[in-house]
């Protein structure tokens, strides 16, 4: 069985992921110097990749079977919010819903052009449209 580079793979995971590497740094109470030699060491902890993981939200599992996750699986993900990051989801949430009502207006001329101007065949693609996910309301 080939051995994996640890650092590497778990590098490249939490490039993929997006995730800061500032950020990173700071929930893991490292320097970023120090997150980059860790990338570079072939056998860096598996501890440390579980703590990686519930921060990035990411299961190493499937590259590193052979490391025992249930212990990080069970635990609740080590993340805090600073002030500014909640201030930025509450933005993203209030600008997501905006979108959302604006897209609802616009379904309902939609429909309303649909059943004054259309055809039967199109006014009936568009209802189904309206009735499907993620359009439904249960």
């Amino acid at each position: 069985m080939a051995t994996h580079h640890r650092g590497a793979v778990v590098e490249e995971a939490v490039r993929k992921s997006g995730f800061p590497l500032k950020k990173l740094a700071e929930r893991l109470g490292i320097s970023r110097n120090t997150l980059y030699n860790k990338f570079r060491d072939p056998l860096v902890s598996y501890s440390f990749i579980q703590r990686i993981g519930q921060i990035i939200f990411y299961n190493f599992g499937f590259e590193f079977p052979e490391m025992d996750t249930t212990a990080s699986e069970a635990a609740e993900p080590d993340v805090t919010y600073s002030r500014q990051d909640t201030r930025d989801l509450i933005s993203v949430s209030k600008r997501y819903v905006g979108v959302l009502e604006q897209q609802n207006k616009l379904l309902s001329v939609l429909v309303r052009v649909a059943n004054d101007n259309i055809s039967p065949a199109v006014k009936s693609s568009i209802d189904q449209f309206i009735n499907s996910e993620p359009f439904a309301s249960d």
